[in-house]
């Protein structure tokens, strides 16, 4: 009967593996595609085409430029000024060619120098011009003439205004003659969006979508991997070790498999909120992505070993030995070594084991992970905390979104299920 029993529960456990293992190819497979709108979501939002977007100020400043000429009038104070300026300008005039008659020598000397005009007329002419001009008592008029002049120059504030206009737009626009491609139409076309409000919304929507989805789908696979390695746990005190031994180990391998796929981390530093005021006007932009990291350990392991760097191809050795390949060793040496008893007798086997596994060195990685995080996110919140405390006049708001991801849960997981396994082996040995 127990026999029968230990066959069910092996049967049913191994099957019920096999399930979750499919279900776990179908979170990374989900995480995946979120990975990649959320790193387009981060692409298309980049800080380098909001605040460091010279063509963007341009406009920008071309709007609030256009709102202050918008607002231009010729105040009273200039008004009264500009009339007071132009009756000096006239008084000059008048005195300086008006009123001692200089204005005139130039078609006196033209005159006598033409044999046609009367010499006795154009003499009484000239004696007569400076008594007649002062008669004239020009002076008494300028100030009414300023005036008008002055109001003529007020009736042309909207003339003044289109020429503001057009010389400012002349001044801000682009003089290069190169075609500029905006680098984000690839990713606008991927969502089916034309502009770049409408991409932000759909991968938006996506990423939700995505992200309600892997929720359920992390609950159900972690919280099924980690019930099946409990229970094969408690059963190993009643029932077959070695049984359960081994569904303790596939577990283990599927928090491995799953942690290795799934981001580590992610880190994330972006400004929600930029406000500035140029010439009365507030420009703002939107939320703008400043950093934007989130990988595996297997993507950082390709990253490392496709770089050019010998240092980098060495580092991601390493990664893929002590966090990849060594774990894997371990377990299934270790499922050998119970279930078989030359393979226990072994020299290599027993090294792989018992010494081997001590270097593999997955629990040292995990407190690197969360060291490097722990690092990682107080670098991140220092420099955003930097930022926000400026007195250069703008308003700034940031975000710190950096945080582990559940590739560090079920890593940590397999570290803590594969110590457990080493102890259970380590004590059956002993016995």
């Amino acid at each position: 009967m127990k026999n029968v029993s230990t066959i069910v529960w092996a049967s049913v456990a191994t099957i019920s593996l096999i399930y979750i293992v499919t279900k776990a190819n179908e979170l990374i497979y989900i995480h995946k595609k979120y990975d990649i709108a959320k790193a387009d979501h981060a692409e298309i939002n980049k800080i380098n085409y909001g605040l460091f977007n010279i063509a963007l100020w341009k406009s920008e400043a071309l709007i609030a430029a256009n709102n202050r000429i918008s607002q231009f009038e010729i105040s009273d104070k200039a008004y009264n000024q500009a009339v007071k300026e132009l009756e000096k300008y006239l008084y000059r005039i008048n005195k300086d060619h008006i009123d001692n008659g200089k204005i005139f020598e130039p078609i006196f000397a033209e005159a006598e120098n033409n044999p046609k005009v009367n010499k006795l007329f154009l003499k009484l002419l000239k004696e007569n011009t400076l008594p007649q001009i002062k008669e004239l008592n020009i002076p008494k008029f300028i100030p009414g003439m300023a005036r008008d002049m002055a109001n003529d120059l007020r009736k042309q504030e909207p003339a003044l205004q289109a020429l503001m206009h057009s010389e400012m737009r002349r001044m801000m626009e682009d003089t290069s003659n190169a075609t500029k491609v905006d680098p984000r139409l690839s990713i606008y076309a991927k969502y089916g969006a034309s502009d770049h409000d409408a991409a932000k919304t759909k991968i938006q929507t996506t990423m939700d979508r995505y992200k309600v989805d892997i929720d359920q789908r992390v609950i159900s696979v972690f919280g099924s991997l980690v019930w099946i390695f409990l229970c094969a746990w408690l059963a190993s005190y009643i029932i077959s070790y070695k049984i359960n031994l081994g569904i303790m180990t596939l577990a283990t391998m599927g928090l491995l498999w799953t942690g290795l796929n799934l981001p580590l981390m992610n880190i994330e530093g972006l400004l929600n909120a930029f406000t500035i005021e140029l010439l009365g006007t507030p420009i703002e932009f939107d939320q703008q992505y400043i950093y934007y990291q989130s990988k595996s350990i297997l993507d950082v392991t390709h990253t490392l070993l496709e770089s050019r760097g010998l240092d980098t191809k060495i580092v991601g050795y390493m990664i893929l030995a002590f966090s990849v390949v060594f774990p894997f060793i371990k377990l299934i040496m270790s499922i050998a070594y119970i279930y078989s008893d030359k393979i226990s007798q072994s020299r290599w086997v027993q090294n792989i084991i018992f010494y081997l596994g001590k270097w593999s060195m997955a629990d040292v990685f995990v407190v690197a992970l969360f060291m490097a995080y722990i690092g990682f996110y107080g670098i991140i919140a220092s420099q955003l905390s930097a930022i926000e405390r400026n007195r250069g006049g703008f308003a700034v708001e940031t975000i710190n979104n950096s945080h582990l991801a559940y590739g560090a849960m079920f890593f940590t997981s397999f570290c803590v299920g594969s110590i457990i396994i080493g102890i259970i082996i380590n004590r059956k040995v002993k016995v």
